[in-house]
């Protein structure tokens, strides 16, 4: 069976290409920068969807797309919400439409959290009322809201995963997160490496420990719960969504002093102030992945910052 993974050179996608031909997948891996690695090297390298589009209806041979490709940043996204709806939106739709003219019925969408904007409870639950508060966060949800119509309307089957924290790297060594990561765990471990102060934002939540709550999910774990959707949509057709996160959450203080105490690195902490829009807690109701996807989480928070800890000093 093969299978068509959009954004297949990053983060993420590299991970899920690599599971997917350990599976006995074939991978036909497009990202809009040339990566070379095994994992996701094919001829869709450096194409644009029109280009992937193209290609599609000419050959007629994948059962299913992986879309993962995507802009991603939520600061950006209120600065320039242009990019982000052409690039997430418009972009993929043309994708979708020329998928159903080359036959292609089931997608695999990588959401977000972002679609839960700022709960009003401190666990999300995939059917409870939310809005997003960013235009990243609308593109995704938007996305979600295509999806379900095109599967009542052209009978195209998907699962949208909304992807939580994602952090860690391969457990094999080849893979990881480039420089520049946006969440805690990449942040602190970087800064500590380069013997810079890490910055805390906020300190006096309503928490345990007065610091936010997350969720926090190997990469691994993410391309498993693609590996799954996909088997699911073999088996069952429908609009699926589902929450991938951790098993439980963990607060900022405690990622810190993970990191203190299952690596070498100390970490040189500061608080600053808390951001405007911040929610205390925001932890992934996963029931509905375990019980529909067979999907649980198989790495604990020490074995995320581990493999985190030794890509990044891997070539040190």
């Amino acid at each position: 069976m093969s299978v068509l993974v959009t954004g297949a050179g990053g983060y993420i996608g590299s991970h899920v290409c690599k599971l997917l031909k350990k599976s006995g997948y074939t991978v036909v891996a497009n990202d809009i920068e040339f990566v070379e690695h095994e994992h996701w090297h094919s001829d869709l390298n450096d194409m644009n969807y029109d280009t992937i589009s193209r290609w599609l209806i000419q050959n007629l041979c994948v059962d299913t797309l992986v879309h993962i490709g995507a802009t991603s940043l939520v600061g950006p996204s209120v600065t320039d919400p242009a990019r982000y709806y052409h690039n997430n939106i418009a972009s993929s739709l043309k994708l979708l439409d020329d998928c159903l003219k080359a036959g292609v019925r089931k997608v695999v969408f990588a959401s977000s959290a972002a679609c839960y904007g700022e709960p009003t409870e401190t666990v999300c639950r995939e059917d409870m009322p939310h809005q997003p508060c960013n235009p990243y966060g609308w593109s995704k949800r938007m996305m979600e809201i295509i999806l379900k119509d095109y599967y009542h309307a052209y009978n195209m089957s998907s699962v949208c995963l909304r992807f939580f924290n994602v952090a860690g790297a391969d457990s094999d060594g080849e893979l990881g997160q480039a420089p520049g990561g946006s969440h805690i765990i990449a942040k602190a471990i970087e800064r500590t490496l380069a013997g810079k102060k890490f910055t805390l934002f906020g300190n006096n939540y309503n928490t345990p420990d007065g610091t936010c709550v997350r969720d926090y999910v190997h990469v691994e774990d993410i391309a498993l719960g693609v590996l799954n959707s996909i088997e699911l949509l073999n088996n069952q057709p429908g609009s699926h969504i589902f929450n991938l996160g951790g098993k439980r959450g963990y607060s900022n203080l405690e990622i810190i002093e993970t990191i203190n105490s299952v690596t070498p690195l100390r970490v040189d902490l500061e608080y600053g102030d808390p951001r405007p829009g911040d929610p205390s807690t925001l932890v992934a109701d996963t029931t509905r992945a375990n019980t529909v996807l067979n999907w649980h989480p198989t790495h604990s928070l020490e074995s995320i910052i581990k493999s985190a800890y030794q890509w990044y000093i891997k070539d040190v």
